[in-house]
């Protein structure tokens, strides 16, 4: 028996839901560090198999549900990986299942932008969060203020120079939230993500991050955005795949270096 509720939505479960794909969007079961394939989550990617039926429940108040029918799990495409935040705050992998109605009618959902990437400009204060919705009562961490600052100063730093900037927010289909870039420098037409740390693991993860927006919405150039020098093993890793590399100095003001 499967449960969808408003609550989830205080986990982060923010991706569950009817999609334009006709599939309704589930996240697995685990509220802290990476969602694994165990107990619940394994039985309903395996159900088929194990010869189970997928009840699914939804809640009409508290301690009142109502059943929306049989579901499987979509044989083609069963699940995704997403990321959100767990309830400490840290975050981590889930797991979100597609279900396909069985017995039950999937409610119309508008299909127009079904399978079409959509990016705009926003505004630079818009939502941080990256395919995941932060809780409006947790603070930030301290390597999310340090990266929020550090891209304050070098907004203020392009500015200053009179560029302009705004971040890009990519809406992909089926997805439950919206990939948004930490900033983009409209002067140079360039991606930029940043990092509240200079050492290999932020790097690379910055580097991930900034390949994956690059694949939507026009640009000319892409850069990663370090607190510090992270060194010439790693520009060089960041020049190799075409990324500048921006990093603050000590004295204040930012140090370009090109690919």
């Amino acid at each position: 028996m499967l449960f969808s509720s408003p609550a989830g939505a205080r986990h982060d479960y923010d991706f569950d839901g009817w999609k334009p794909d006709g599939a309704f969007h589930y996240t697995g079961e685990g509220q802290v560090s990476d969602q694994i394939f165990v107990r619940g989550n394994a039985a309903v990617r395996d159900h088929l198999d194990r010869g189970l039926q997928l009840r699914f429940f939804d809640q009409v108040k508290r301690s009142v549900v109502r059943s929306l029918g049989e579901f499987r799990a979509d044989p083609e495409h069963p699940w995704y990986a997403e990321e959100a935040r767990d309830r400490l705050g840290d975050l981590r992998k889930v797991i979100v299942f597609r279900l396909l109605p069985i017995d039950a009618e999937a409610p119309k959902v508008d299909k127009a932008g079904a399978g079409k990437p959509t990016v705009r400009d926003v505004p630079m204060e818009a939502h941080r969060a990256e395919t995941f919705q932060v809780e409006p009562k947790r603070d930030p961490t301290i390597a999310e203020r340090r990266e929020a600052d550090l891209v304050d100063r070098y907004v203020g730093a392009v500015t200053g120079e009179g560029g302009t900037t705004t971040r890009k927010e990519t809406k992909l289909p089926d997805l439950g939230g919206a990939l948004y870039t930490d900033l983009f420098d409209g002067g140079r037409a360039e991606l930029v993500e940043a990092k509240s740390s200079a050492a290999r693991h932020h790097v690379r993860l910055a580097l991930g991050q900034l390949l994956d927006y690059a694949r939507y919405g026009e640009h000319k150039s892409r850069a990663v955005l370090l607190p510090s020098y992270p060194g010439s093993g790693l520009v060089d890793l960041l020049h190799s795949v075409n990324v500048a590399c921006i990093y603050e100095q000590e004295g204040g003001g930012f140090v370009r270096l090109d690919p």
